[in-house]
C-alpha cells in the first residue's frame, strides 16, 4: 500500500526539525489573519503529546506548541504597523462532552459539557489575554494538567480525551499606518493545536468499564475526523462536521483557505505495524 506525505521525519529527527517543517507556514498565515489547525494523530503511545506539547527540561526538547507561542510573540513584537491582542483558551473533548480546561472551577465540575456553535465557537469558554509567551505557556500547562489520563496495557499515561489549545489573535492597523482603500482595519484569526487521544484496539489496551466507553468514544470521533478529512480532500459538497464534538470545534479552522497540518505519529514497534498501516 502506498501513502503520500508532504514530508517524512526519520527517527533521528529533532523537535526543531519537526517545527521548521510544520510551524512557520501555519504561524505566518495565522498572523496574517488566516485560521489554522495542527493535529497530532496516531495510536496511543506513539509520541503525539511529546511532539506537540513537550516543554523540556532542555530547550531543544520543546514541542510544536511552545515553539509556536514563543515565535508568535517574537513576530508580532517586530511589527511596527499593527497592534495585536493575543488570547488563549483550552478545551478537552471527553466522552463527547466539551470541558473548559481553564475554568477556575474545573475541579468542582464547572465549565463542563459546553455547547459548540456553528463555526466552532463555544459560548462561555474561558479566554485569557496574554501579553508574554510565559503567560500563555503557563496557562496551557495548567490546562494540560486538567486533561483526563488513565493507565492501559499499551500506555501508562494514556490520554482519554482530545485536548485542543486555542490561540486567538486580533490584528489592528495602527492609526499612523497607511492603508490601501477598502483594507480592513482589524482582522481576527484562530489557531488550534490539537493533541488527539490515541486510537487503540480494546483487546490490546485491555480497558474495561468506564475506560472501555472512553476508548469507544475516542475511536468514533477519530473515525468522524477521518471522514471529514476525506470529504475535504475530495471537495465534497457535504462535510460531516456535525457528526462529533471534535469536528464541530474545528469548524472554520480546517478546509477552505485555512492552514491545516496533520502530524501522523507512528509507533516503531513491529507489534503495532497493522495499526500504523491502517
Amino acid at each position: 500500500r502506498d501513502f503520500a506525505f508532504d514530508g517524512v521525519f526519520a527517527e533521528t529527527a529533532s523537535q526543531l526539525d519537526v517545527y521548521e517543517k510544520i510551524g512557520p507556514p501555519v504561524l505566518q498565515a495565522f498572523i496574517s489573519g488566516i485560521n489554522g489547525t495542527i493535529l497530532a494523530y496516531g495510536q496511543t503511545g506513539s509520541g503525539k503529546t511529546h511532539s506537540l506539547l513537550n516543554t523540556g527540561p532542555r530547550i531543544e526538547d520543546a514541542g510544536l506548541l511552545p515553539r509556536i507561542v514563543v515565535n508568535l510573540f517574537t513576530e508580532i513584537a517586530q511589527d511596527a504597523t499593527h497592534s495585536y491582542e493575543v488570547q488563549a483558551a483550552a478545551v478537552q473533548v471527553y466522552n463527547e462532552e466539551v470541558d473548559d480546561l481553564l475554568h477556575l472551577g474545573h475541579h468542582s465540575g464547572a465549565g463542563q459539557n459546553l455547547y459548540v456553535q456553528n463555526g466552532g465557537s463555544v459560548p462561555g469558554l474561558t479566554w485569557v489575554i496574554c501579553r508574554q509567551p510565559e503567560e500563555m505557556l503557563n496557562l496551557f500547562a495548567r490546562a494540560h494538567a486538567n486533561v483526563v489520563y488513565a493507565e492501559t496495557l499499551m500506555n501508562k499515561s494514556s490520554s482519554r480525551s482530545h485536548a485542543i489549545f486555542h490561540i486567538r489573535l486580533k490584528r489592528s492597523a495602527r492609526a499612523s499606518a497607511e492603508r490601501a482603500p477598502g483594507q480592513r482595519v482589524s482582522r481576527t484569526a484562530r489557531l488550534n493545536i490539537v493533541d488527539l487521544a490515541g486510537s487503540e484496539r480494546v483487546k490490546k489496551s485491555g480497558v474495561e468499564g468506564v475506560h472501555f466507553r472512553e476508548a469507544t468514544q475516542i475511536n468514533n470521533s477519530l473515525l468522524t475526523l477521518g471522514n471529514v478529512m476525506s470529504a475535504l480532500a475530495a471537495r465534497k459538497t457535504h462535510v460531516p462536521l456535525r457528526d462529533s464534538k471534535l469536528t464541530r470545534i474545528l469548524d472554520g479552522a480546517i478546509g477552505g483557505n485555512c492552514k491545516t497540518v496533520l502530524l501522523a505519529c507512528a509507533s516503531p514497534l513491529s507489534a503495532h505495524a497493522q495499526e500504523t498501516q491502517s
